[in-house]
């Protein structure tokens, strides 16, 4: 999909992404996709009685609006009308409630998942809304199709842009209205923001992204009590020898947290993160590779909607999608865990505690295009990361993804794609599970419009 009218500079891009490009002055402009996909999945990591395979059909329908005034000042909508409801039955109902494990379209499924207003005032860039935002190379913030409610300033400043954001985690006025008939609260001191400032520029052959983020959770917030942390994140970007290169390191200063609120060592404790990508052509196509290193007590803000991009084996994407790399290291089925997903302070990075490597491959052949991966991801220390004794039940994984996929029709896609993933138990001895091997196997039809 194309991206939308930056503000400010080039550059901006790697700060937000956007829908698709605005309409004409004074037009609306309807965009989407449908995707219809079949799969077949074992998606726990754990061996259990019974059979674990799940086989289904799921599909999805997103609309993208774009309401252009003029060339500064443009809004972007993106809708999922639905997203990865089970196809069953003649009858499906749309906008009522929807029981749990049925094939049935609720209210919930009709979801505004993005709305932003994009504008320039006095010179400088305005964005204001629910919107994507992605923070050095995705690896600080980034988003899924989700949105976070948003100001954000943008400047360019003799070919350096400095952006400026109030990003909104959380705001407690509802529940301190709700909570009035009880007690009196102040509703001013109910909210949770990370406040962000970046620069943005190119130094010889390097492009870089530096930014500083603070993350400040006010007195009764319902997301997190008397809470403040910093990060600071350096992303470098260049070519070398015909081969992209992006590096990140990230420096979290340690989470400030209240006696009697939610912290832990793992929280109050400073960690780091490191990541290079690497990717490259190649005369059959193209190839590409990552590694990656968080430390024990790395956190990262705004966790709720990463994910981890790196290859099809961690982040599938789409409906009925299963990221096995992630389920199986990241506290499911007994895992809780060596990684974030056991720990209950709620605002953690799946690759906190964990290291990575994996590479992939872009094989034209003919009209079709295969994609081969392999990865592998370990934890960096085997105990519960909450109350530091030995927890964990699965410490490392290896799989791989192979995907075929060729255009059937004008802007119209097959595509046929299987997973695997095989997790290893820890040798503590309270690790009484039988690991499992991981698939998941798709086919999916997507048309663009």
């Amino acid at each position: 999909m194309k991206k939308s009218i930056l503000l400010g500079a080039a550059a901006l891009a790697a700060v937000a992404l956007a829908a698709p490009q605005a309409a004409d002055a004074g037009e609306v402009k309807l965009g989407g996709y449908y995707l219809f996909r079949m799969v077949s999945t074992d998606n726990t990591p754990t061996d259990v009685a019974g059979d674990e395979n799940a086989n289904f059909w799921a599909q999805r329908l997103q609309l993208n609006v774009d309401m252009k005034a003029s060339d500064k000042s443009h809004a972007h909508m993106v809708t999922r009308v639905l997203d990865g409801k089970v196809v069953e039955g003649s009858d499906q109902i749309f906008g009522g409630a929807a029981a749990a494990g049925t094939g049935a379209l609720g209210a919930a499924d009709w979801q505004v998942r993005q709305l932003w207003l994009e504008t320039e005032a006095w010179g400088v860039g305005l964005k204001v809304g629910n919107m994507p935002i992605a923070l050095n190379d995705g690896l600080l913030v980034d988003n899924d199709v989700t949105s976070y409610g948003t100001i954000l300033l943008a400047k360019n400043f003799g070919g350096v842009t400095v952006v400026a954001a109030d990003v909104k985690v959380d705001e407690g006025y509802a529940a301190a209205v709700a909570a009035q008939a009880a007690m009196p609260i102040d509703q001013n001191h109910k909210d949770t923001d990370l406040f962000v400032l970046s620069a943005l520029g190119k130094i010889d052959a390097y492009d870089y992204q530096l930014t500083g983020a603070y993350l400040k959770g006010q007195n009764k917030s319902t997301t997190l009590t008397d809470i403040t942390d910093g990060w600071i994140a350096l992303t470098l970007s260049t070519k070398f020898q015909g081969i992209d290169l992006v590096g990140t390191a990230i420096y979290e200063t340690g989470a400030d947290v209240p006696a009697t609120g939610v912290g832990t060592k793992q929280l109050e404790d400073s960690g780091t993160f490191l990541a290079l990508r690497a990717k490259g052509a190649a005369g059959f196509g193209g190839w590409n590779g990552y590694a990656f290193y968080g430390s024990t007590d790395f956190t990262s803000p705004l966790v709720q909607n990463n994910e981890a991009k790196w290859s099809p084996t961690w982040d599938s994407s789409g409906p009925g999608s299963q990221d096995l790399m992630q389920r199986a290291l990241t506290g499911l089925a007994g895992n809780n865990s060596a990684t974030a997903g056991g720990n209950t302070a709620g605002f953690f990075s799946n690759e906190s505690n964990m290291w990575g490597i994996g590479a992939g491959l872009a094989i034209n052949a003919g009209a079709w295009t295969i994609k081969p991966s392999l990865d592998y991801a370990h934890v960096v220390e085997d105990y519960d990361l909450t109350n530091r004794t030995i927890q964990a039940n699965y410490t490392s994984a290896w799989g791989g993804t192979v995907g075929f996929s060729t255009k059937i029709q004008e802007a119209t896609t097959f595509d046929l794609s299987g997973t695997w993933v095989d997790p290893k138990l820890s040798t503590r001895p309270a690790a009484v599970l039988n690991a499992d091997v991981m698939h998941y196997i798709q086919a999916s039809v997507r048309m663009d419009f």
